[in-house]
């Protein structure tokens, strides 16, 4: 009888284990199939950008095998797109426009100072980008990739930053990231 109850126990143990460590959960992020997009801001207020967002995420999406669906009703999956963005200060920044002046010899490139340099204001964009099951709303991927940079674009608000945030919050799928995905 002592045997029993130590196998029962010993079993009851080892089915613990797995499902603590992940090995009894859901089925793997899918390898494709048909998505809408859901675009939100985190405070709910218009953002300018958020057709960058959307047409970036739908591009990194596409190339890992989604059909991009306009309406969630007809979508296996609905990716809710969350956009934050915050002013984190300032620092110096080189005009954009501005012309790069260097002395170069031996091997050694000097940058020289054009006297473009201004005040920025720098911009953290966060990204966040959540895959669920749309008939039942389960989550089958979850991923944030986040960026600091001035302020302002030079190809419309948020094209690079929206482009550069989707890559590589995507990048890696179907693997799950375990934290925020830094981009420079």
């Amino acid at each position: 009888m002592k045997r029993c109850k130590g196998l029962v126990v010993g079993t009851m143990l080892a089915l613990a284990s797995l499902w603590s460590e992940g090995a009894l959960s859901a089925a793997p992020p899918p390898n494709g199939g048909t998505v809408a997009i859901e675009p939100n801001t985190a405070d709910g207020e218009n953002d300018p950008a958020m057709p960058s967002f959307v047409a970036a995420a739908s591009e990194a999406l596409t190339a890992k095998g989604f059909t991009i669906f306009d309406d969630p009703a007809h979508a296996a999956y609905v990716a809710q797109l969350t956009v934050k963005r915050a002013g984190v200060g300032t620092g110096f920044g080189r005009d954009p426009d501005a012309p790069s002046v260097g002395l170069a010899g031996a091997g050694v490139a000097v940058p020289l100072s054009t006297g473009n340099s201004s005040m920025v204001t720098l911009q953290r964009t966060q990204l966040e980008i959540r895959i669920l099951h749309r008939a039942d709303g389960i989550v089958v991927w979850d991923g944030t990739a986040v960026t600091v940079r001035p302020a302002g674009a030079r190809k419309g608000p948020g094209q690079t930053v929206a482009a550069d945030l989707s890559k590589a919050l995507l990048e890696s799928y179907p693997t799950v990231p375990t934290g925020d995905i830094g981009v420079p």
